[in-house]
């Protein structure tokens, strides 16, 4: 029981690497679209997750069609998240993909309330903080639900407040007259028209 609840354990711990890791040298690294077969080579994954990452960033209210997601999540998370703790036993190789595979599905709904619903908690607030900062500085806060890999790599940054370019805010920080809310004047500010 305790194999299976620790590998349940480096399941999430893998996957928190594995975004970070692809965050930052996958969405900011310099990947480009090969001439000719690219897309049969192992990269097409990580050229295909640039290119989406790259359209988020130019319209943080974009996010890739859940097609898209649900193919690489067939891919990756048995290769990064099942496959090699099958090695070790079966049991504990579910255990592992199960805690890599949901901590990918709750990454992917925390990313999407970030940039679409206005924080709830202490952690909601922080965890917008950090990232929105990262739309603004996309070198730093690549862990975009977590900063423990952003703090070990060096990438994590703090700014107070968070400057946003007015035509990227998230719709929950301006009212209708696109002035930024009251209640987090004192985390935000806004430049642009």
């Amino acid at each position: 029981m305790v194999a299976i609840v620790l590998a349940a354990a480096l399941g999430v711990a893998g996957w928190t690497l594995s975004e970070y890791l692809m965050h930052r040298f996958a969405g900011h690294g310099p990947l480009r679209r090969k001439e000719g077969l690219w897309f049969l080579t192992p990269l097409a994954v990580v050229i295909l997750f640039h290119e989406e990452h790259s359209a988020h960033h130019r319209d943080p209210l974009y996010f890739a069609p859940a097609w898209k997601k649900a193919l690489a999540t067939a891919i990756l998370v048995p290769v990064l998240g099942g496959v090699p703790a099958w090695l070790v036993s079966a049991p504990v190789g579910l255990a592992f993909g199960a805690g890599f595979g949901f901590t990918y599905l709750a990454y992917e709904v925390l990313h999407r309330r970030i940039h679409t619903h206005p924080p709830s908690n202490r952690y909601l607030a922080w965890m917008r903080r950090h990232h929105l900062h990262h739309h603004v500085t996309p070198k730093m806060n690549h862990g975009v639900t977590m900063p423990g890999w952003d703090v070990v790599f060096g990438t994590r940054e703090t700014p107070d407040p968070v400057t946003l370019n007015r035509k990227l805010a998230p719709r929950w920080l301006v009212d209708e007259a696109g002035t930024l809310r009251r209640e987090f004047a004192a985390e935000y500010q806004l430049v642009g028209r």
